[in-house]
């Protein structure tokens, strides 16, 4: 009983290497943390490109949530760096079959808009700006500080029978790396 299940195991992932290509993922092509007013505030450019089956699961009405991890930390020589912000910013990604539209929400800041094709939601919602990180009095001069930005798909917030599935296809680990700059004061 053993071996028919892990060669059933064994075919899942046999079956989900199949057409595996290095064509999807996210790409963080910018970020910087720049002293606006009072703030310190995130602005980036983040590159989506789904693979396959997100893409198919989307435009079949399944909604796909992305997470930005944002970590702003004080580096320091020789004991653990020292973390001041460690921010999630989500956004949800969906398609709406009657109306033919995109819709991107922006579930931590508030924000929904509406777009007419899949290109143009994905370049609203990798155009990231003005996100208050932290006060400019949390940051001390004379100090060296690194800012982190990864982006992920947040396979959690996936319908429950779809999210069994995309634990063991490669193709639904839709991630950036970490993304890593020192802050300019």
């Amino acid at each position: 009983m053993k071996s028919a299940g892990l060669v059933c195991f064994l075919c899942i992932l046999l079956y989900a290497n199949t057409g595996w290509a290095a064509d999807y993922g996210i790409n963080v092509e910018r970020a910087d943390v720049i002293k606006k007013q009072q703030y310190f505030v995130l602005n980036a450019d983040i590159d989506y490109r789904f693979s396959p089956r997100a893409l198919d699961a989307l435009k079949n009405g399944v909604p796909l949530t992305f997470v930005l991890r944002v970590k702003l930390y004080r580096h320091r020589k020789y004991v653990w760096n020292n973390t001041l912000v460690s921010r999630s910013i989500r956004y949800r990604l969906s398609y709406h079959a009657l109306p033919k539209r995109f819709r991107v929400v922006s579930e931590t800041l508030g924000i929904q808009r509406n777009f007419a094709n899949l290109e143009d939601a994905l370049v609203a919602m990798g155009e990231i700006r003005d996100v208050p990180l932290t006060k400019t009095q949390d940051i001390s001069a004379g100090h060296s500080y690194i800012a982190q930005l990864k982006v992920s798909l947040d396979i959690e917030a996936l319908p429950l029978p779809l999210r069994s599935v995309a634990y063991v296809i490669p193709q639904w680990y839709i991630s950036s790396g970490w993304y890593k700059w020192p802050l300019e004061e």
